[in-house]
C-alpha cells in the first residue's frame, strides 16, 4: 500500500510539473490573461492605453519562465485615433518611425521598467506592438 501511495505521488507530481511547463511555454494568451498581457505591453512600451474602436485584437505570449514576449495585434479604421494614440504615448510622440513602405516602425529600446523593449509597427490601419522583457 505504501508503495502505490508512492507510485501516486510521483506521478502526480510529475504530471504537475509537466502541466506547468505547458501553460508557461503556451503561446495563446488564455482569457483570464488578457487583461494582464495587455497591461504589460503597454508598461513596457510606455505606450498609452489601446484605442477605442479596434477590431480583431490578437494577443500571442512567447518566452518561458525568465523571459516573456508580447504580440498585440489589432486593427482600427480611424486612422486620426491612430495618430492621436501615437501623441499621447509616452515613447512614440517624439519617436521618428523607420518607413518602408506603407509600413511605420517605431523602435522602443530599452523598455519601460527594466524591460528589454521591442517595437510597434503602423500598416495603414493595422497596428502590431512587440515588445519583451528577460
Amino acid at each position: 500500500m505504501q508503495k502505490i501511495k508512492f507510485i501516486f505521488k510521483l506521478l502526480l507530481a510529475i504530471a504537475t510539473l509537466f502541466f506547468t511547463y505547458i501553460y508557461i511555454s503556451s503561446i495563446y494568451v488564455l482569457p483570464w490573461e488578457k487583461q494582464e498581457a495587455i497591461e504589460a505591453t503597454i508598461e513596457m512600451g510606455g505606450l498609452d492605453e489601446l484605442p477605442q474602436g479596434i477590431k480583431n485584437l490578437s494577443i500571442k505570449k512567447r518566452g518561458s519562465i525568465f523571459t516573456r514576449q508580447y504580440i498585440i495585434e489589432f486593427e482600427l479604421d480611424n486612422a486620426k485615433e491612430i495618430d492621436n494614440w501615437i501623441k499621447r504615448s509616452k515613447r512614440l510622440k517624439d519617436n521618428i518611425p523607420k518607413i518602408k513602405g506603407n509600413t511605420k516602425t517605431f523602435e522602443i529600446y530599452p523598455g519601460e521598467n527594466d524591460s528589454y523593449g521591442g517595437e510597434v509597427e503602423i500598416n495603414d490601419n493595422k497596428i502590431r506592438i512587440d515588445m519583451s522583457w528577460s
